[in-house]
């Protein structure tokens, strides 16, 4: 999404489809969203809709609902005109007249949609890390933030426990500390091979 955004940033009236499994951006999955004071904002103030993201307002937040975060760049994503396919399988691709056929769950089952470029999304890498979200920050050590709601983001690899979590999660990759600020500039390298690439600043 935020490679998305980068090209609309260059010229607004390209057509961009984003293709997902899921049936709703930001619904499912959490991913680490530990931040640090130097790293936010780490995303230009219009990729963010206001609806429904928590945004951290002083240092001591060092960490965001990295899903919410997910859902807001999506909403404003579909503000400037970019097309969601969401619960769609890609069935094809053709080369030879560049096109990619989606299957769609229900009565309305295929369509053709033709294309300049595809940027493919990452596949999951790394070893499998526990998360929860707490009240109190555990006395074992552990990857930890502090959300603007009050409550503590944590990350762990082992056996512990924290006591009484509001939410438990599962992730798999190499750094907790590092993810959402990996991501963020993730797409730099996707966008290398596109002719526009060149014209983002």
């Amino acid at each position: 999404m935020i490679c998305a955004h980068k090209l609309l940033d260059t010229q607004e009236d390209l057509e961009i489809h984003l293709v997902t499994e899921a049936f709703e951006v930001g619904m499912y999955g959490e991913s680490p969203g530990l931040i640090t004071a130097s790293s936010w904002p780490m995303l230009r103030p219009h990729w963010i809709s206001d609806s429904g993201f928590d945004h951290p307002t002083n240092a001591s937040h060092t960490a965001i609902k990295s899903s919410w975060l997910r859902k807001a760049v999506a909403i404003s994503l579909s503000g400037r005109g970019a097309k969601f396919h969401t619960g769609t399988r890609r069935t094809s691709i053709s080369t030879n007249d560049s096109s990619i056929q989606l299957s769609y769950p229900g009565s309305r089952s295929q369509v053709l949609i033709e294309f300049d470029h595809i940027v493919h999304s990452e596949k999951e890498s790394g070893t499998p890390w526990n998360g929860a979200i707490v009240t109190r920050p555990p006395d074992w050590p552990c990857s930890m933030g502090l959300r603007p709601d009050g409550s503590f983001e944590i990350w762990w690899q082992g056996n512990d426990s924290p006591n009484s979590p509001l939410q438990v999660m599962e992730w798999i990759g190499i750094d907790p500390d590092l993810e959402l600020s990996r991501q963020s500039s993730l797409s730099e390298s996707k966008l290398a091979n596109l002719d526009l690439a060149s014209k983002i600043t």
